[in-house]
């Protein structure tokens, strides 16, 4: 049963993009959650997903770069971490090589299978066959690319149940001290590389603001996120404002020009 659930999990992971759209929730603070609650221990995937996912907080798809697989990582690095009674440690030292796995078979398959399938799909196309190239495109595609993907992460699962405490049983334990060390420094990796993307003139002071605010007024996260929400309504309604004018200034002109 905890196989097929895990099945399950990794479907609603890959499956994204045609369930939710970018709803973000291939996240590992939502995988590692749904992953705690299929395993009978919501609460341990509620902590392992929140400081996995500070370590995956600056970690996005951005034109052609490829990061890490995170739904793979996170099923399998918090269903070991839940399996063995381990911690965030136990969970990044299994889960990212898994991800790095699962990253290799979709490259794979992006580079050997889908110029076929892209083939097949333009001669569909050639025929005229609407309703036939959008199911191939639609149904192919997803299964072509994030099937493998589901089955890798599952059989790891079924795998991982017999020799998850094996493993970690021959691990040393200066590993396993220098996998605790590092999983506290990569909450930090993370940040910093969410830094590098807002690092721009027009939305760093607001990340000042935000660090003032709590820092010298001691102001709680959640005051500042609505301290937050109040700025961008403001602005919104600023540029909304300005746009009227302009179209009522271009309208007045064409009016006199008449």
């Amino acid at each position: 049963m905890q196989t097929f659930l895990i099945f399950l999990v990794a479907i609603f992971g890959y499956a994204e993009y045609f369930l939710f759209g970018r709803g973000q929730t291939y996240r590992p603070i939502v995988m590692c959650a749904v992953t705690g609650l299929a395993l009978g221990d919501f609460k341990a995937g509620i902590i392992i997903g929140a400081q996995m996912e500070l370590a995956f907080i600056g970690v996005q798809e951005i034109g052609l770069s490829t990061p890490q697989d995170m739904v793979s990582a996170s099923i399998i690095g918090t269903a070991i971490a839940i399996r063995t009674n381990g911690s965030f440690s136990t969970a990044i030292a299994f889960g990212l090589p898994i991800s790095m796995l699962v990253l290799f078979v979709q490259n794979l398959v992006y580079i050997l299978i889908s110029p076929l399938f892209v083939q097949k799909c333009e001669d569909i196309a050639g025929k005229g066959e609407t309703k036939k190239f959008s199911r191939w495109a639609f149904w192919g595609g997803t299964l072509l690319h994030f099937g493998p993907s589901i089955i890798l992460v599952t059989v790891t699962f079924v795998l991982g149940n017999y020799f998850a405490k094996t493993i970690m049983s021959f691990i040393p334990k200066f590993v396993q001290d220098g996998l605790v060390i590092a999983s506290g420094i990569l909450p930090a990796f993370g940040f910093a590389m969410l830094l590098e993307m807002i690092m721009k003139k027009d939305v760093f002071p607001f990340f000042f603001v935000g660090f003032l605010m709590a820092a010298y007024l001691k102001i709680p996260i959640i005051g500042i996120a609505f301290f937050g929400v109040v700025i961008v309504a403001i602005m919104y309604f600023r540029d909304e404002q300005n746009k009227n004018n302009q179209k009522e200034e271009v309208s007045t002109d064409e009016d006199d020009d008449f």
